[in-house]
């Protein structure tokens, strides 16, 4: 009999624990957040198990494309360590960001992660480096919302916007609807960096398509 190959694992990582600390610059709520029972609040270490499962649902449609070849054991672990590479690069290169939870009605549903970069000691540009919601939960106007109350802080604080987004991802006509430019494409990655200054506050309608 053929030895069976080793099911394919990633090395462990050291994963300390993000502190529960005040955001630097919390988002007023829109009267329409407040309306829905939308609300944003910091990180704490108790949300660790929630991050998890909202990592693994932003992958699921990968993990399905890989039943044929790996076992529920194989892409558990797999999802675990990947998450906690992005937690501990997180920390290692954002430590002083806004770690952000979306919630609905008190219920976490998303996150909100940004770094305010200063100049003066003032707010001179805001990089959104995660923002992701439960796949359930998407489609309906949450994440406009979210956007649209960070962009009203940025606008007050005459602070510019920029994140990076794939080209096939369905998020990049939301930033464009809000006005977000093109500014260049990360070489290593592939993604599309975009910027807003003094653009739109809410999104442009959306396109009907003709049928």
């Amino acid at each position: 009999m053929m030895p069976q190959p080793a099911p394919f694992r990633l090395p462990a990582v050291a994963m300390p624990q993000r502190p529960a600390r005040p955001l630097r610059f919390p988002l007023p709520p829109l009267e329409a957040m407040t309306a829905r029972g939308v609300a944003l609040r910091g990180e704490t270490p108790g949300d660790l198990g929630f991050l998890r499962q909202l990592y693994a649902a932003g992958r699921a449609v990968e993990m399905r494309m890989l039943n044929d070849t790996w076992d529920r054991e194989t892409k558990r672990d797999f999802l675990e360590k990947q998450f906690s590479y992005q937690y501990l690069h997180h920390a290692t290169h954002y430590g002083d960001g806004d770690f952000a939870l979306i919630t609905l009605g008190g219920r976490p549903i998303g996150k909100l992660y940004l770094q305010w970069r200063l100049a003066g000691g003032l707010p001179a540009e805001v990089r959104v480096f995660d923002f992701l919601l439960l796949p359930a939960l998407r489609g309906q106007g949450i994440g406009s919302l979210v956007l649209a109350a960070l962009l009203r802080r940025a606008a007050r604080l005459n602070a510019a916007v920029s994140l990076h987004v794939e080209p096939i991802n369905p998020a990049r006509r939301l930033y464009a609807r809000f006005g977000f430019q093109p500014m260049g494409v990360e070489a290593a990655s592939g993604a599309l960096l975009m910027g807003w200054r003094d653009g739109p506050l809410d999104p442009k309608p959306r396109l009907e398509r003709s049928t």
